[in-house]
């Protein structure tokens, strides 16, 4: 575990490991209660890390949504000061995170781009968003990439724009860098997506259960709870066995790690 849990509204963060294979961000908003009574959106961020052993550990969250040099800034000193010295490979949708630290390299979330739009899918949307997330994740290139989309059945067609944007063939550029990594660590970048996308979708609906929140630091307590209960759940879940020999692979190689995508 990465931090002491204390009571539902605050958390200790505790040591972290000194150096991570690749570290997965993503923005969760939540409605805070003001104190005239009113409610708005808030934005704030969480992370989970792969180390060298090939698990995955919980980070932690920050108020805020993480863009801009100055808050990556922040979420890598809070990261540095609990023992963290290098993050070879961050997965955020934000390419500021390039700032992070030195020498990291940014991936944007495969999830993230193919999937959920601004509200809930319809089914045939849904299922098409899921072959193309696949799609992709098998590929082992953007022409391959390309190949295997227009495959994709042919009742799904007309839903492609939806899924995939106007410009589709432009949203598979995004994914050159990480077509360009050595295969067993895209497969890692692969099983850490599907890992964050489980453990995204877990927490979006414990946060609309809980309904709007005292104030940002409640909020903030509350998903970092969440993602620490959740990364325990998943340690023994059927994906998080399925990834493991993948993971394996990269444990053999970890005296390369520092090479990581170059």
């Amino acid at each position: 575990m990465t931090q002491t849990l204390t009571n539902t509204d605050s958390w200790v963060p505790m040591a972290l490991c000194r150096d991570y294979l690749s570290a997965q961000f993503e923005a969760q908003h939540v409605r805070v209660r003001e104190p005239d009574g009113t409610e708005r959106d808030q934005a704030l961020n969480w992370a989970v890390g792969v180390p060298a052993n090939g698990d995955w550990e919980a980070l932690g969250a920050w108020p805020g949504a993480t863009v801009g040099c100055a808050r990556w800034r922040g979420v890598w000193e809070d990261l540095e000061s609990r023992g963290v010295d290098k993050i070879s490979l961050v997965r955020a949708a934000n390419l500021d995170a390039r700032t992070l630290c030195p020498g990291t390299k940014v991936l944007p979330p495969i999830w993230r781009i193919l999937g959920q739009g601004g509200g809930p899918d319809a089914a045939d949307v849904g299922v098409l968003r899921a072959e193309a997330r696949r799609a992709v994740r098998e590929a082992s290139g953007v022409r391959a990439a390309r190949i295997s989309l227009e495959r994709l059945p042919v009742w799904a067609r007309a839903g492609r724009a939806a899924v995939l944007s106007p410009d589709w063939p432009a949203v598979l550029e995004q994914f050159r860098p990480f077509y360009a990594l050595r295969p067993h660590r895209r497969a890692l970048v692969c099983a850490a997506d599907e890992y964050l996308e489980s453990l995204g979708l877990s927490l979006r609906r414990a946060v609309a259960r809980h309904g709007p929140f005292a104030d940002l630091a409640a909020a903030v307590s509350f998903v970092a709870q969440t993602i620490s209960r959740d990364e325990l759940r998943l340690k023994f879940s059927n994906l998080s066995k399925a990834a493991r020999p993948v993971l394996s692979l990269v444990r053999s190689d970890v005296a390369g790690v520092a090479s990581l995508g170059h």
